[in-house]
């Protein structure tokens, strides 16, 4: 690494003073890493005399997306259809049935596709950058950088809309995935895989699975869908044909595959107005009581902690597996001070198993905590606080000509990383 950005680094990691006042947040509808993007109202530090901005390094999560494939869909609705069969549904099984019959006509032909929604978080945050530093964006290039995945060049494309008279070049990178050890580092990480495989993440998951608020919560909601002698068979276990092939699910598993359901409403909206659904149309909240969905939300939350947070160490492979992007970040905002590179921004889109580790690598306040027990995890890491739709980690590179200041955005709000520093 060039000596010029480390001392940028240690001289001033973040311009930073006061966090300035954020919009109220809306009530919780636990949906973890599937929970909306709420773009912050905050008022920026501003810099010191004579700085400006000069370059951007940005990486975000994709927007709010449909499922990914078809599965937990169509497993809640035959399931739902076989009860129907033998007339052991309960009034509010059949509007669930209902609903998710007109769930599966949104989703038809958009699995992987980011949704409305999730276009207008992308243009939302590309509007916000070139709003705030506008100075930045001179003409010496912009380069997008995605995954292999649709969802990740469709929110590449919502994104740079708000830059269409940007005088520059535009370039745009589709990595393959077999080469993407920089944006999908995790999948071609052995050691990391092994980790995901490992007691060390499937001890605590098992625990969860077998807690008996997971039991609880998985039989509430099969009682207020299905009719008693279907929910003990449910309990028990049952086998339904998807696809001309058999899966077997039970109560517990119906329970997290409706749950994904519930979660991916708020990303549809849009969607659901098209099609001339209200907003009852499709709502799975009368399936669930509240402290089934914060339990839900718990469970999940607690394996994304796990495989992509802090878990029980801060500098275990989960987190050191982000390196290559750290490095990508390092070396590419030193190019620039070193004018071995022309660029106004780099721009990358990418997946929540990217963002997540590179938070905690970094050191940010709201995910490096790391959690003895996986039942406390919750008390210092939450999935819709580090990686809701859209997360995204931003580096503003600032200069009077001479000297160089680095301010740091986490969801566009401004934050700190642990490094010592004369200037804060």
């Amino acid at each position: 690494m060039n000596n010029k950005l480390l001392n940028c680094l240690l001289i001033a990691i973040t311009l930073y003073l006061a966090p300035g006042k954020t919009a109220a947040q809306p009530a919780a509808v636990f949906s973890g890493t599937k929970t909306p993007y709420h773009a912050p109202q905050q008022a920026y530090t501003p810099p010191p005399p004579g700085f400006a901005p000069v370059f951007i390094n940005y990486t975000g999560r994709h927007g709010a997306r449909f499922l990914t494939k078809a599965e937990s869909d169509i497993n809640v609705l035959e399931l739902l259809l076989l009860a129907e069969k033998s007339n052991e549904l309960t009034p509010a099984g059949k509007q669930v049935k209902a609903m998710t019959a007109r769930f599966l006509t949104i989703e038809k032909d958009n699995y992987e596709n980011i949704t409305l929604l999730g276009r207008e978080e992308q243009a939302g945050i590309g509007q916000r950058m070139l709003h705030n530093y506008p100075g930045v964006f001179k003409g010496r290039g912009i380069d997008i950088i995605t995954t292999h995945k649709i969802r990740t060049q469709q929110s590449a494309a919502a994104f740079v809309r708000a830059f269409n008279r940007y005088p520059g070049k535009k370039t745009e990178h589709i990595t393959p995935d077999s080469l993407d050890d920089i944006l999908r580092f995790y999948d071609l990480a052995p050691a990391y895989q092994r980790y995901k495989k490992s007691a060390a993440v499937k001890r605590p998951v098992d625990s969860l699975n077998k807690d008996t608020r997971t039991i609880a919560t998985a039989a509430r909601i099969s009682e207020k869908l299905f009719l008693p002698a279907f929910a003990e068979r449910l309990k028990k276990g049952l086998s339904i044909e998807v696809n001309y092939r058999l899966v077997e699910l039970n109560a517990v598993s119906f329970a997290e595959s409706l749950y994904d359901l519930y979660c991916v409403q708020f990303s549809i909206p849009g969607e659901m107005k098209e099609k001339g659904y209200d907003k009852t149309s499709i709502d799975y909240t009368i399936a669930f009581e509240q402290k089934d969905l914060e339990w839900l939300a718990f469970k999940n939350g607690a394996e994304d902690f796990l495989e992509k947070g802090a878990g029980m160490d801060t500098l275990g492979i989960q987190v050191r597996v982000a390196t290559p992007l750290l490095a990508d970040y390092i070396n590419s905002t030193d190019a620039v001070i070193g004018k071995t590179r022309k660029a106004d921004a780099i721009l990358r889109f990418t997946h929540a198993e990217a963002i997540a580790p590179f938070a905690t690598l970094l050191g940010i306040p709201l995910a490096s905590s790391p959690s003895t027990s996986i039942y406390q995890y919750s008390k210092y890491w939450q999935a819709e606080t580090v990686i809701p739709l859209s997360a995204n980690i931003q580096w503003i590179l600032y200069s009077n000509g001479k000297e160089w200041l680095l301010k740091v955005l986490f969801n566009e709000k401004e934050t700190s990383l642990p490094v010592a520093t004369a200037t804060w």
